[in-house]
């Protein structure tokens, strides 16, 4: 039987393994799409996430996606009915590959890096920022104009309020984490206190 560290690691490895397969199938894509019609980069994108929010909502759709117990040409014939006047051709051709090669549950994986792709190819970078308020127009474009100059990057905010945080706020730009927020300098104030408690009781 694996121990716990063994099993850690073979998930940790199942996850890199569907990043890199769904990071190729994603490159593909794009590829297809720039030869045939490279306007329509970003509008495949969002096509593509709103199949897979529309897929993933449905209890029903998922379960029949992921099921090893439905064949790939029950799978096929199905989607192909459901797409054929409500999708565009690469998302098709894309979907019809996923199935052929029994890798339909990437598709979540694969829409993920297809925006990661669309995001460096046109400089942009995701930035969540955590406030204690909801921020106005003026600071969400403030907030950005700041970090595009120290980022060299287009910031794309995704906000969120949590009033825990008392006032500031929390940014995050991929595992860098910036807190300037009010709870966090009232901890920081309160170990100071209680490591010189400690101290002194020494």
């Amino acid at each position: 039987m694996a121990n716990a560290e063994s099993l850690h690691e073979t998930v940790l490895e199942a996850g890199t393994k569907r990043s890199r397969l769904a990071r190729v199938y994603a490159e593909a894509l794009l590829a297809s799409v720039l030869k045939q019609s490279p306007e329509a980069v970003e509008a495949v994108g969002d096509e593509l996430a709103g199949f897979v929010r529309e897929a993933g909502a449905n209890p029903a759709v998922a379960g029949f996606l992921a099921s090893p117990a439905v064949g790939k040409r029950a799978k096929a014939a199905a989607l192909s009915v459901a797409l054929a006047d409500r999708a565009s051709a690469p998302l098709r051709g894309l979907v019809g590959v996923l199935g052929q090669n029994h890798r339909l549950d990437l598709l979540r994986n694969v829409s993920a890096a297809y925006r990661q792709l669309l995001d460096q190819r046109a400089g942009r970078v995701w930035v969540k920022v955590t406030a204690a308020v909801p921020l106005s127009d003026a600071q969400k474009g403030a907030l950005a104009a700041s970090l595009k100059d120290i980022l060299n990057r287009e910031p794309m905010l995704d906000v969120r309020v949590d009033p825990d945080l008392l006032g500031g706020l929390v940014v995050q730009v991929g595992d860098t984490v910036i807190d300037t927020s009010v709870r966090f300098r009232l901890q920081a104030i309160r170990t100071l206190l209680l490591d010189g408690g400690n101290s002194h009781g020494r």
